[in-house]
């Protein structure tokens, strides 16, 4: 049981680095490339990306505390690398 867990937090620590570098990688062609279309787009689909996400998450038994430490992580480490791409 615990070597299960052992495998749903690191499958869950690997997809939120994916998102992460996704999200960083949509900024940097954001701001490069000052495309309307793009950005609505990509405005569009990482949301429902990271539903889906929380979905997946909700089926393998995480608990939802973990789930917002995941995301407030998330969310602070995207905003501090943003920063510096963008700037």
């Amino acid at each position: 049981m615990k070597e299960d867990n052992i495998r749903i937090y690191f499958n869950m620590i690997l997809g939120t680095i994916g998102t992460i570098l996704i999200s960083l990688g949509m900024i940097s062609y954001l701001a490069k490339e000052n495309d309307i279309k793009a950005y609505a787009v990509a405005l569009l689909g990482f949301p429902l990306t990271l539903s889906y996400i929380d979905y997946l998450e909700k089926k393998a038994g995480i608990s939802r505390k973990l789930t917002w430490i995941r995301a407030v992580i998330s969310i602070v480490i995207f905003l501090v690398f943003s920063y510096f791409i963008y700037y």
